[in-house]
């Protein structure tokens, strides 16, 4: 398939049997016909295996399950494991929003032969799948916006093969990891480029690293900054606070994708998605971090 270019999705796994089904059908259900679902399991205890092996043979999917050193060493042994001119990582609780996100996503790297990494927007959802808001990703990338806060979300979030082959995640992290990593994709002159479609949901449960260890997350992404040379002085929270209006205003406007999404047919969903009344899910939107 010379125009379907094989397209790698890396899904690190660890104990989440209750959401890993809709990430697998997020996947199996692409409409583009050259994909290879890469899962590193690290050794789960609950049902997770059973439903690998539910899917194991329903299309081309395979993982591994043995200990690891954390997220990060998982994801590493799914980029060395990946075939892929095209590299996807999606976490096991999360998942793709359409089924068109990797046929999109193929032709945007076809457009754009000098871009390196791809990144879009995102929906969240709760642990039953329903909305809950759009997340907007800043638009035009900069590296000095880059150093002042994470905006790139990380499963609607697409590299070139070359990228993970010369680049690996820092295990020694386990909270920041992603951030690290475009930091120092940037700092190698890799190219980033925004497009504006929800690429992927964002799974928002108790059990996730970035709220039950929500201050650890904070420590170690400020040691990030630190290390890539953020000063911590005035003009980092001035320029912060304008961050902050730009994503307001980001939020404005993904409150229209939400009614768009309303009246979207649910087999263009890639995931079995619900929805709450309208006007609930357009408050929850602005007020939901």
């Amino acid at each position: 398939m010379k125009d379907k270019p094989l397209v790698s999705i890396v899904t690190p796994s660890y104990n989440q049997g209750r959401f890993i089904e809709d990430t697998i059908l997020s996947v199996k259900n692409q409409d583009y016909p050259n994909i290879e679902h890469i899962i590193v399991d690290g050794g789960s205890t609950d049902n997770t295996l059973d439903i690998l092996k539910k899917y194991e043979g329903t299309y081309n999917m395979r993982w591994i399950s043995e200990p690891d050193e954390g997220q990060s060493d998982a994801i590493n042994k799914g980029f060395r494991m990946a075939k892929g001119e095209i590299i996807g990582w999606l976490n096991s609780d999360d998942v793709y929003f359409t089924r068109d996100v990797i046929s999109y996503v193929v032709e945007e790297f076809k457009r754009n032969p000098d871009v390196d990494v791809i990144y879009g927007n995102a929906a969240a959802i709760n642990k039953d799948n329903v909305l809950l808001k759009i997340r907007y990703s800043i638009p035009k990338f900069s590296y000095k916006r880059l150093l002042r806060g994470d905006f790139i979300i990380q499963p609607s979030t697409f590299f070139r093969k070359a990228v993970v082959q010369k680049h690996i995640l820092d295990t020694n992290l386990h909270l920041a990891m992603d951030y690290e990593y475009w930091l120092r994709l940037a700092n190698d002159n890799i190219k980033f480029k925004h497009v504006n479609k929800v690429l992927s949901a964002m799974r928002v449960h108790t059990a996730m690293k970035t709220r039950s260890r929500k201050k650890e997350m904070q420590k170690e992404t400020r040691k990030v900054q630190e290390k890539y040379g953020q000063k911590f002085k005035i003009n980092f929270y001035m320029l912060r606070l304008l961050d902050y209006v730009l994503i307001y205003l980001l939020k404005i406007y993904g409150s229209k994708t939400i009614f768009e999404l309303y009246s979207t047919k649910k087999e263009h969903f890639a995931f079995p998605i619900k929805f709450d009344f309208l006007l609930k899910t357009i408050l929850t939107h602005f007020h939901y971090k």
